[in-house]
């Protein structure tokens, strides 16, 4: 039995206690969250024990492993912070891939990844570090996620899409084949991208044009 500690106590992180106990083969022994008045309360029957001020504490006590239990709306950069963090730790980020997700056999994916209910992710699909795919989202073959990235509920990425580190793709946008994400690029919510799109840029619409570039 694995012991896992969670950073993060939030909707997020119910979600991947779930996961986690229904793949079997963890214990989980509490969440860490910055919000004081979450201390000494439950999620879904978990306690949550206190900040990260306590990870040392845990490390002594044999837990060497963990869960990113913070979702994104748009920023990614919280959760690559904790990642990085508890990397530097020396914990390992544990994958949780719920049961109902396809995955297919030839489908490749790092550390930290959380696939949901209802998830597909076809052949020679490539998915980087702490990568979400959420509820209902596909990726199909030969696409390539790069790390922190996450693909809401619903959103669609057709073959041989390339998205850079940092990216969120909103709930039910579509990608065509073919088109390269740069980094740290926010998709909107039933976008519609039919060309590229450069580094540090929000997109939104039918078909999805530049709103802003981070910066200007």
């Amino acid at each position: 039995m694995i012991q896992v500690i969670g950073l993060g106590a939030g909707g997020h992180a119910k979600v991947v206690i779930e996961i986690l106990r229904l793949t079997g083969g963890y214990k989980l022994v509490g969440l860490l969250d910055r919000r004081r008045e979450l201390w000494g309360t439950q999620v879904l029957g978990v306690p949550v024990l206190g900040n990260d001020t306590l990870i040392h504490k845990l490390y002594e006590q044999e837990v060497r492993h963990e869960f990113i239990g913070v979702g994104t709306v748009g920023n990614t950069r919280a959760r690559r912070l904790l990642y990085d963090k508890a990397c530097r730790q020396g914990f390992d980020i544990v994958n949780a891939t719920h049961p109902e997700a396809i995955v297919s056999p030839s489908a490749k994916f790092g550390s930290g990844a959380t696939i949901m209910a209802g998830a597909i992710i076809n052949s020679s699909a490539c998915l980087g570090n702490n990568v979400i795919v959420n509820t209902g989202a596909i990726i199909e073959h030969d696409c390539v996620i790069g790390n922190h990235v996450h693909i809401a509920t619903g959103a669609r990425l057709a073959s041989t899409v390339y998205v850079s580190d940092g990216v969120h793709i909103g709930l039910g946008a579509s990608i065509r084949q073919c088109i390269h994400i740069g980094r740290n690029v926010i998709v909107g919510a039933g976008a519609v991208v039919v060309s590229d799109v450069p580094d540090n840029a929000t997109v939104a619409g039918v078909p999805a044009r530049i709103l802003r570039k981070l910066g200007e």
